[in-house]
């Protein structure tokens, strides 16, 4: 009996992780959401430069995938809007969220960030990419080191959140290690400078108007 008590409670002690998480249920992004994220990959330039170069027939954004779940912890929530994985090659998005425009931008980015650094990167320039980074250190790396709980995380995740915000020093390190062209950093770089010009364009706009 005392056997049997202990079994009990050593199995509700192995499971309270779980059951202190949430439970993310994940579909293939394009379900519900196929008009936009193909608009997206042929409009914002970023994407249509990535999926272009290594997905042109958009195949990460196919709708017949299998859903899955997984058992997150509340501080990771907020920060696991999509998933990518590596056995099926296709982007999901959590089925509880409803996306803005710039919500499903910045998931694809990062997700189709993922696919890049599993499918098409070589250990070489992976090695490169952490180079960039311990000389040109991102705040994003901070973040994900207090959400992820494993360090074999580490080096996938500040590639993919670095590459969702990337700045002029990180899209000229893609295109060093050869993830880009050098054509395709300059349109990348001319297009920061347009929003930075636009960005600032409207912060003057509100000033001279209070």
């Amino acid at each position: 009996m005392f056997r049997s008590i202990f079994y009990i409670i050593g199995t509700i002690l192995s499971l309270s992780p779980m059951l202190s998480g949430c439970a993310a249920v994940y579909v293939p992004v394009s379900w519900e959401y196929s008009n936009e994220v193909q608009k997206l990959t042929r409009s914002d330039m970023l994407l249509v430069i990535l999926y272009d170069r290594y997905d042109p027939d958009r195949l990460t954004l196919r709708g017949n995938g299998t859903s899955f779940q997984e058992v997150l912890m509340p501080v990771e929530v907020k920060h696991h809007l999509g998933a990518y994985r590596k056995d099926t090659k296709l982007i999901y998005r959590n089925l509880y969220n409803e996306y803005t425009t710039t919500g499903l931008r910045d998931l694809l980015a990062h997700e189709f960030a993922h696919h890049i650094w599993f499918s098409s990167m070589t250990p070489v320039q992976r090695d490169q990419w952490e180079e960039h980074l311990v000389r040109n250190p991102s705040p994003l790396q901070v973040m994900v080191r207090r959400v992820y709980s494993r360090s074999t995380d580490y080096a996938a995740e500040d590639f993919a959140f670095t590459v969702q915000s990337a700045r002029p020093v990180d899209i000229k390190a893609l295109a060093v290690i050869g993830v880009i062209t050098i054509k395709e950093r300059d349109t990348l770089l001319a297009v920061e400078i347009t929003h930075q010009v636009g960005h600032s364009l409207q912060l003057n706009s509100a000033i001279y108007s209070n």
